[in-house]
């Protein structure tokens, strides 16, 4: 993983620049825009990498507004309309484009930004199907060098919704199933072509999307989603933001799914710090449970095996998202059933999936492989009823020598 010079974090839909350097592509914007377009004497640093001070070449969008402002010049001066307001306008934004440019620019070389990449659509028939085995064995054969199942969407026809979405729908085991997606990389705010978020189709139990949650399981789904970092949107009229939540869970009549969400705390995965009292906790990971108003204290439960219970203030607590990199537990899914393994710190974790990857045997080769296949293709052929069909096409091509010998056999049988 390519990490940013900003922020020193792995790069998040990198920009890469000539020089070879590459930043997330919201830091580099947000670089740009403090020190590009500041002032006359920091305008070098615009045009420059953050890290060694290479020239950076203009975008796309940026060649593509300087060409549009100098065809519009043109035709006004072609219509001799070089004294009206919009004319000087176009000029004074022409002038503005090329300082941002810079003279330095060789009028061909322009900023490469990553291409997003398509998403993987999950096939309609296991998305209308919502069998748990169906959708496994599809998501398992993915090559994850190449594929990114775990952010796929669904078809167009379903709103184009997220494998997290989904997983709601599965009955009798949504909540496993999402735990299994977000530490395969699931992506917990990705949005359907609705605006509707993994947690916003939390609240909508009792519809057509959540219909296999009741109240109990659209809590503990909207606490697993706001454990692995789920956001609202900052626009109020989005279904993703908070207040659309909360109406939604309010006319469910779920009054805790309400609490929970109106809450800032509750839910969300955090880090024990600065306890004294019980100083061994700090470092720890907990999942806060409860507000007490009282005393504006929170329960909360600590992650690991024992899932102790402690009361804690708001001074320590330290928001911390659980990533598949920082988790205290694993779900594997054997058998037709997901299996869950907590331990008392991500070190453990990461330490368990180091053996069982080491516990992997690369499959052998089978040199009754080729029969078996045969065999289990005859089988099946049998069972359709066409397995006539196939023994004629066997003695069709049978030697003719062959043929005549039954025939003799057959002969000397009815002379008898």
């Amino acid at each position: 993983m390519v990490e940013c010079v900003i922020c020193l974090e792995p790069a998040k839909k990198p920009v890469k620049l000539p020089c070879k350097h590459q930043f997330c592509g919201e830091c580099f914007e947000g670089w740009r825009s403090k020190y590009v377009l500041s002032s006359e004497s920091t305008e070098i640093f615009e045009r420059t990498c953050p890290s060694c001070r290479a020239y950076i070449p203009p975008s796309k969008e940026q060649v593509s507004i300087l060409k549009a402002t100098k065809s519009m010049i043109q035709k006004y001066e072609r219509d001799m309309e070089q004294n009206t307001p919009d004319y000087k306008q176009l000029c004074s934004d022409l002038k503005k484009i090329e300082t941002q440019i810079g003279k330095d620019w060789d009028g061909v070389t322009v900023l490469e930004e990553e291409e997003p990449e398509q998403d993987v659509v999950m096939p309609g028939y296991i998305a209308h199907k919502r069998d748990l085995k169906t959708f496994m064995r599809w998501f398992n054969a993915a090559n994850p060098a190449r594929l990114d199942r775990a952010n796929a969407k669904l078809p167009e026809e379903m709103r184009s919704m997220s494998l997290l979405t989904f997983a709601i729908m599965v009955p009798s085991h949504n909540i496993d199933l999402m735990r299994y997606l977000l530490l395969r990389g699931s992506n917990v705010n990705k949005k359907s072509d609705s605006g509707a978020t993994p947690l916003s189709a939390v609240c909508e139990m009792g519809t057509s999307i959540s219909a296999h949650l009741d109240s109990r399981q659209a809590v503990e789904a909207a606490k697993l989603l706001l454990s692995w970092g789920a956001e609202y949107d900052n626009d109020r009229g989005s279904m993703g933001s908070r207040e659309c939540c909360v109406a939604r869970a309010r006319s469910q009549s779920n009054e805790e799914l309400v609490s929970i969400l109106q809450s800032e705390l509750r839910g969300r995965r955090c880090e024990l710090v600065n306890l004294t009292s019980q100083s061994e906790m700090n470092g720890r990971t907990c999942i806060v449970e409860e507000h007490l108003k009282s005393s504006n204290q929170y329960i909360v439960t600590v992650q690991g095996r024992k899932k102790e219970k402690i009361i804690v203030s708001p001074d320590n607590l330290k928001r911390r998202d659980q990533t598949p990199q920082d988790s205290d537990y694993y779900i594997e899914f054997n058998n037709g059933r997901f299996i869950r393994n907590d331990f008392d710190s991500k070190e453990d974790c990461q330490a368990f999936l180091s053996a069982m990857n080491k516990e992997v045997k690369q499959p052998t080769v089978d040199p009754n492989a080729e029969a078996k296949a045969e065999q289990a293709a005859a089988d099946l052929l049998a069972e359709l009823g066409i397995e006539d069909d196939v023994t004629e096409k066997k003695t069709e091509t049978q030697p003719k020598g062959g043929k005549k010998s039954k025939n003799k056999k057959k002969g000397k049988k009815g002379k008898k």
